[in-house]
């Protein structure tokens, strides 16, 4: 996972470094965008084997598709070969057998390995199975329409005590639902800061914030995941904190469920899950707040391949306002495919400025920047 703590323009510089290094690299990444620049084979654990593929990700996912379908449909096939062998009189037994066993070595021979006459149980083993996918679906719920704007920060100032070194200057936005919003920048330059700014973690200097009264918001902070240290279970946690949900502790494990946390985490101590499982607790935790705004920051870093893929399909269709700090540049494109009520934002040298194109241009942008500078070495 190298590129989990990197800003953008870092990962980028990595893609484009590595394409041009010709020594082996073996990498596991869950940065889709990124093993599609960098990689030329796909090696994919899956059902606890390993299968190998030749190409980039995108390619993978193509011979993947194709894979799967193939797999279904031979087991469909056997499914009604086995039924109406189950059917088809006093001999149905020994037809259902024979089905079992013709099944289990094509299989075998098609694995290129020999099938065991010796037992049934090899046999069964190796009979179609249908394909087994690990998939995924987050969903924030539809919140109720405020009047806009739902934030709005003028000419606001930010400095920390004793910080001279740092701070935000002449800050001006306003947030609606419906706003997009990718804010961007170098590590280090206060893109957290900002976003503490917008939540109302952090009271300006100068200048004025203002938010609506009946304003709720969601939000995801890497600092969120690591305090959930608890010795309460995912459903005892979130039962205390949504009494106002009026959920039973199994609508609570649906609610998890649907985040992706499996079922036997949801009464493991919060303490001893993983910092994944830890941030689907997050995120079930912001779906039962009923957010008008969402702002995450970096909410990819504990999330698989599918996972990123379920938010960024739950952020499309959520009707209020997002606001965004990634490195993950498919979730950033997509956070911004609606050119009309996006926008990204460029946080540098203590300023917040507004760049002028869409997000697929400020990435084309760094990428001829260091494109140039690698050129230059």
């Amino acid at each position: 996972e190298p590129t989990n703590h990197l800003d953008l323009r870092a990962v980028l510089w990595l893609e484009e470094y590595l394409q041009r290094w010709k020594k082996t690299l073996v990498v596991v990444s869950h940065d889709r965008d990124f093993l599609n620049t960098v990689t030329t084979d796909i090696i994919h654990l899956h059902d606890n084997k390993l299968h190998a593929y030749k190409g980039n990700f995108a390619q993978f996912e193509e011979m993947y598709d194709q894979r799967r379908r193939e797999v279904n449909k031979a087991f469909e096939k056997y499914e009604k070969q086995l039924k109406a062998a189950k059917s088809s009189g006093k001999n149905a037994k020994q037809n259902a057998d024979k089905v079992r066993d013709n099944a289990a070595k094509a299989q075998a021979k098609k694995n290129r390995g020999p099938a065991d006459d010796a037992g049934s149980s090899t046999l069964g083993a190796n009979q179609p199975q249908k394909w087994s996918d690990y998939t995924v679906e987050f969903h924030f719920p539809e919140p109720s329409e405020l009047a806009p704007p739902l934030i709005q920060i003028i000419d606001v100032d930010f400095k920390y005590p004793g910080r001279d070194d740092f701070g935000l200057k002449d800050v001006n936005i306003g947030v609606d639902m419906g706003s997009r919003i990718a804010i961007v920048g170098p590590n280090g330059a206060g893109k957290t800061t900002f976003m503490n700014l917008l939540s109302g973690d952090l009271v300006p200097t100068a200048g004025e914030s203002r938010r609506s009264h009946k304003l709720r918001i969601g939000r995801y902070a890497q600092h969120f995941v690591d305090a959930l240290s608890f010795d309460e279970n995912p459903v005892e946690y979130l039962m205390s904190k949504f009494p106002e949900a009026g959920l039973k502790p199994e609508g609570m494990r649906a609610k998890l469920g649907k985040f992706g946390l499996a079922g036997q985490h949801h009464l493991t101590p919060i303490c001893k899950l993983s910092g994944g499982q830890k941030a689907r607790v997050v995120f079930t935790a912001i779906s039962l707040m009923q957010p008008h705004i969402l702002l995450l920051d970096e909410p990819t870093n504990h999330l698989d391949m599918q996972s990123i893929d379920a938010l960024c399909d739950a952020v499309e269709e959520f009707p209020g306002g997002v606001i965004v700090i990634s490195h993950d540049a498919q979730l950033l494109s997509r956070l911004c495919m609606d050119e009309e009520r996006s926008q990204v934002l460029v946080v540098e040298d203590g300023k917040i400025r507004q760049y002028n194109g869409d997000f697929e241009d400020y990435r084309n942008e760094l990428i001829k920047e260091i494109t140039a500078e690698l050129d230059e070495d």
